[in-house]
């Protein structure tokens, strides 16, 4: 089987660009020949698809040189954005696909398709229906997630493929510092992920002479970087910015906190591998229930907390340091296992494949 995936690769590292980025590497691995059409625009912003960029197109039509080299592969497999836009910018290779008669598939690694398809109307629901309807499967994250596809693709049509660790988050198992909280925040920098509400907490807790370490590392959004680093000034003895961290470094980082926070309410948002890497190494997990996170986060992992607020984030942070050795011992080795048995790399990856291989037979 030659399969050409279309959709973005690092840099910038972000969910679905890093699974591409994997999953390639592991089907090469399988002797699958496998080839990639990198459309990301490098470029962070907290709108990814919701409004048209002029940049963004141009960077992304220049991706249109490739498409007389479809007729080469069995397979099309797209990671396209869940917007209008974002899904519209696929269609000359959706439609080189059809007119070349090659089976794709489309997988969505967040909860806004189907809130899109329920928001257009006229011509523009039927052009985004036309894209997706006629894929030959769906790829969803989690099974809260599969009624992004609902009106769009049969039942029988839609698969879950749950997220992954990389390999080299397994490498070792670290034994939790209980000393005071170490508390991660690993994402990109986004207001919708949350970052606001988590700097305001941390300068809460602070006023409040609660011992801890902060540690911040992701790209910081355009437009957010005052907001930011305004509250990093607040936080100098306690917290401490990375920037973008990957490998050994990001591996660090993971295995030196305690707690990992992601309060997230990104509209894109399935599920944030970066919760799976926390849970892979220890960590106690505290994030919302959003999109597909309640899917795998429960109270064996951690805490699910209220969206966009500071306040529940403090609560949360304060109960686990009344009894902090008690919690990590508690967590910890649960989410070390738990991570282990569901989000490996070549789960993911056969998983991925089983559905490819189910599509062109």
């Amino acid at each position: 089987m030659k399969v050409l995936i279309v959709g973005p690769v690092p840099p910038p590292i972000e969910g679905c660009s890093n699974a591409n980025k994997v999953l390639y590497k592991n089907l090469i691995t399988k002797n699958v020949q496998c080839d990639v059409i990198n459309t990301n625009s490098n470029i962070l912003t907290n709108e990814q698809g919701r409004k048209f960029s002029l940049k963004k197109a141009f960077y992304f039509f220049k991706n249109y040189k490739n498409l007389y080299s479809l007729g080469a592969y069995d397979l099309i497999y797209f990671t396209p954005g869940q917007t209008f836009y974002g899904v519209t910018k696929y269609a000359p290779f959706i439609l080189a696909s059809l007119y070349l008669k090659k089976p794709y598939i489309i997988h969505v690694h967040g909860n806004f398709l189907g809130t899109q398809y329920s928001l257009l109307t006229g011509l523009k629901k039927k052009i985004f229906h036309f894209l997706v309807s006629r894929a030959a499967a769906g790829i969803v994250i989690t099974d809260s997630l599969k009624e992004n596809f609902k009106g769009l693709l049969s039942g029988n049509k839609v698969f879950v493929v749950t997220n992954f660790v990389e390999d080299e988050l397994y490498e070792e198992v670290v034994v939790k510092n209980v000393d005071k909280l170490r508390v991660l925040y690993l994402s990109n920098l986004m207001r919708e992920k949350g970052i606001i509400e988590f700097l305001d907490a941390l300068i809460e807790l602070d006023k409040k002479h609660v011992d801890f370490e902060a540690y911040v590392a992701g790209a910081i959004e355009a437009g957010l970087e005052d907001e930011v680093k305004s509250r990093f000034d607040l936080l100098k003895e306690k917290l401490t910015y990375f920037g973008i961290v990957t490998g050994i470094a990001k591996l660090k980082l993971l295995n030196n906190a305690n707690v990992f926070v992601l309060p997230t309410y990104y509209a894109m948002e399935g599920l944030p591998i970066s919760i799976l890497e926390a849970v892979a190494t220890g960590n106690i997990i505290v994030s919302t229930e959003h999109a597909g996170i309640a899917d795998t986060v429960s109270n064996l992992n951690g805490f699910l907390i209220e969206k966009k607020s500071s306040k529940a984030i403090v609560a949360c942070l304060e109960h686990i340091n009344a009894s902090l050795e008690a919690n990590v011992n508690r967590f910890s080795r649960q989410n070390f296992n738990y991570a282990r048995t569901a989000f490996t790399e070549q789960k993911y990856s056969d998983n991925i494949l089983n559905v490819m291989s189910e599509t062109v037979r």
